[in-house]
């Protein structure tokens, strides 16, 4: 069906300011994740005759919202993987005093680093 309205569209045949929706791929549809296509309700809105609004017709406002949505998935994720950085050296700097502490008390010569 998307076929056929994109080739009305084509043959100026389908109503003004239709719009060709995606076609939506047969593998994984019932994962229902947030990205996916099939949340997209392009041409189904009782008002067929405004116009639509930029994000759910442009391609291009829409690889630039995931981008974005992207970026800042990685932003946080950098958050976090310095918070984890930072426990980590903390916890090794704690090892570390506990472990010159157990040869102090054993009286081993150290090493210095």
């Amino acid at each position: 069906m998307c076929r056929q309205l994109a080739l009305l569209i084509q043959q100026r045949k389908a109503p003004i300011g239709a719009v060709q929706p995606q076609e939506i791929v047969r593998e994984g549809l019932f994962k229902l994740d947030v990205d996916d296509d099939i949340w997209q309700d392009i041409g189904l809105g009782e008002n067929n005759y405004g116009i639509m609004p930029l994000w759910l017709c442009d391609e291009r406002i829409r690889q630039g919202i995931r981008s974005l949505l992207e970026h800042d998935r990685c932003k946080e994720e950098e958050h976090w993987l310095m918070r984890e950085r930072c426990a980590l050296q903390e916890w090794l700097l704690e090892e570390w005093e506990v472990n010159e502490r157990a040869w102090d008390a054993a009286g081993v010569l150290k090493m210095s680093v």
